[in-house]
């Protein structure tokens, strides 16, 4: 029998001794249990601290992720070539010495200097201070490090986020981005495809009121430096209410001498304004309806989908819907 299971079998028999009490001990019941709870804790203590000094004495394996720093860079010069930021490293050796070197891993110091690295040899010569640590494997193993000419360039914003609106809730306008440009700098090739750079995903729901929010810009690792690094993100929220017109169908592109008339007339629009526009829009025709002749010339049903556009711009408006869907036409024949 090892030492722990005697320890746990003298624990069970100390707490079975208990069950003997009898009644009349009532009064020391409080007392035997708090005796009872310190044995517990002292003997658990001891039986883990065992468990540690057994068991960490032991060889082990473990993979840490290791640092992958860049020094000693000129200020004209920059990476042409993507450096990962961590190197995964296997290292066995006694638990005990594991332990420090677990959760406080070294680093690997790249210089501008340096073409190709063999991390393995680095990672050796870093742990080569603990004795008895072995370098197992290191992802990658070899790393090629190349530089060019810095160079600078301005960049448009492109937000990334998803906007989900409470119901009868939209937006007012665009949504704002301040600064609506960032400057990049980089290797010259790294940075002369890039067209704009993007913000963090974010994602936000239930909007019902006008806001801002400052929104972090993606990064691309090693090498690219964006300024500035976010961008405050506003959006204008306004609640709206249902309208319609009616509005007259038209025809484009007419050509000369030709007459088409439409069945009905016009068409009733139905669209959302906000609220607090909607009485500046009675009296107006914010839309216009009409059919391209093209479309009628190669038309062979005799029935026409209208399109239908919005003719202000200073007023945000939402089209729901037009009815009827599809009109007849009638080509007129001069005499």
């Amino acid at each position: 029998m090892n030492l722990i299971t005697f320890i746990s079998e003298r624990i069970k028999q100390f707490f079975k001794s208990g069950d003997s009490g009898k009644p009349e001990d009532a009064d020391d019941s409080g007392f035997i249990g708090r005796e009872k709870a310190i044995a517990f804790s002292i003997a658990f203590l001891f039986a883990l601290c065992l468990w540690f000094i057994v068991n960490l004495s032991r060889d082990f394996t473990v993979t840490v992720q290791v640092p992958i720093q860049l020094v000693n860079i000129p200020d004209d010069v920059a990476l042409s070539s993507e450096v990962p930021e961590y190197a995964s490293v296997n290292i066995s050796g006694e638990g005990w010495k594991l332990i420090p070197l677990y959760s406080n891993p070294p680093r690997i110091n790249l210089t501008a200097e340096s073409r190709q690295i063999n991390l393995i040899e680095q990672m050796r010569n870093q742990v080569s201070a603990f004795s008895d640590l072995n370098v197992l494997q290191v992802d990658p193993i070899v790393l090629n490090i190349e530089t060019e000419d810095k160079t600078s360039k301005r960049v448009p914003v492109r937000p990334r986020v998803d906007l989900n609106f409470r119901s009868q809730f939209g937006m007012v306008q665009n949504p704002v981005v301040e600064p609506d440009s960032v400057t990049i700098t980089g290797g010259r090739t790294r940075i002369a495809d890039i067209e704009y750079w993007e913000t963090d995903a974010v994602e936000i729901n239930n909007i019902n009121r006008s806001f801002e929010r400052r929104i972090d810009l993606a990064s691309l690792g090693h090498g690219i430096v964006v300024e500035p690094s976010s961008v405050l993100y506003s959006v204008d929220v306004s609640e709206y209410t249902e309208s319609e017109i009616r509005v007259p169908i038209r025809t484009r592109n007419l050509p000369s001498g030709q007459a088409i008339t439409f069945n009905p007339s016009a068409i009733t629009v139905r669209f959302d304004v906000p609220i607090q526009r909607y009485s500046e829009i009675q009296g107006m025709r914010p839309f216009a309806a009409y059919v391209d002749y093209e479309v009628i010339r190669d038309d062979t049903t005799g029935f026409v989908t209208p399109t239908v556009e919005l003719v202000i711009e200073d007023i945000s408006l939402r089209l729901r819907n037009f009815q009827p869907g599809r009109v007849a036409y009638f080509n007129i024949i001069p005499d």
